[in-house]
């Protein structure tokens, strides 16, 4: 039987109705797209997706694809984008919206409100993030970031001028009763474990450049951390007031610069992404003071 005259008996959905889902790539077979002349085979997993809403951008945001391939996708997030909608409904465009819009495929990988993440950039941080595009590739890919096998590293600029050249920050990660912080707490108290390596790179008069990088991936890891340390990071509104000195940063200073993890057949691999020209552009007016 036809794919298009199958939906339509189970349904109760006219044919054309059918055939007009079928084309906006929302019947999945077992994962994948087909046409309404398809024919059903027995075992076949069929799926019908919810159509989401086709929201006006607010800014326009482009999807910027670094790598793709059947399981995964990498792309350079841009600043000022939330990654998913935060609760429904929503009506700002979301890093979802636009992959979705390119890789339909990936509705029916993770959870409803959030397919294909697997992990999360905050929506003024700008930089490299994966999204699975099938459900092995989610479990897989979720798996390796929950026993960290993946490289993480991001170019930040913190307030003050850090001592040491390398270190660590070792301090458990929990929600603050007090505001929407997330706190950083000593070994001794609750938390959840988080590990933060950092090398210093560059050196201004009241601010600090550094390589960062995450050995565990907590909500506001790397913000907490060095806010702890009384480093917060340039431009960071929640953590402490924007200012650098005399000037202004664009936002918070934090890109993710590289990411790396081991794909399904075990092969390393590795993506870098150069610093968006609006934190180089504020880079250039702290070296001149």
């Amino acid at each position: 039987m036809r794919l298009d005259i199958f939906l339509a008996s189970m349904t109760e959905q006219t044919r054309s109705r059918t055939q007009k889902l079928i084309k906006e790539e929302l019947v999945f077979v077992n994962d994948k797209i087909k046409s309404p002349h398809y024919k059903i085979k027995e075992g076949d997993i069929i799926q019908i997706v919810e159509k989401r809403i086709e929201l006006i951008p607010q800014e326009e945001f482009e999807l910027n694809v670094v790598f793709q391939n059947k399981d995964f996708i990498v792309i350079d997030k841009p600043s000022g984008i939330i990654v998913h909608p935060p609760h429904q409904p929503f009506d700002k465009i979301t890093l979802v919206d636009l992959l979705v819009k390119k890789f339909p495929e990936i509705m029916q990988v993770g959870e409803k409100e959030r397919p294909g993440i697997v992990h999360r950039l905050d929506k003024d941080v700008s930089g490299l993030m994966v999204v699975a595009r099938n459900k092995d590739a989610f479990e897989y890919l979720k798996k390796e970031f929950k026993t960290g096998n993946i490289k993480k590293i991001y170019t930040g600029l913190v307030m003050g001028k850090v001592k040491k050249q390398t270190g660590e920050i070792a301090l458990r990660i929990g929600r603050s009763a007090r505001s929407k912080r997330m706190a950083a707490r000593p070994e001794s108290q609750e938390g959840k474990e988080a590990l933060t390596y950092f090398r210093v790179t560059k050196k201004f008069t009241n601010s600090t450049l550094l390589e960062i990088e995450l050995k565990t991936g907590r909500t506001h890891q790397i913000r907490a951390h060095f806010h702890a340390i009384g480093h917060p990071l340039a431009g960071d509104p929640l953590y402490k007031p924007k200012r650098v000195g005399k000037i202004v940063p664009p936002r918070i200073f934090l890109h993710s610069a590289t990411l790396g993890f081991n794909n399904m057949d075990q092969d390393w691999v590795e993506f870098d992404s150069p610093l968006p020209d609006d934190l180089q552009d504020y880079l250039k007016e702290l070296k001149k003071l």
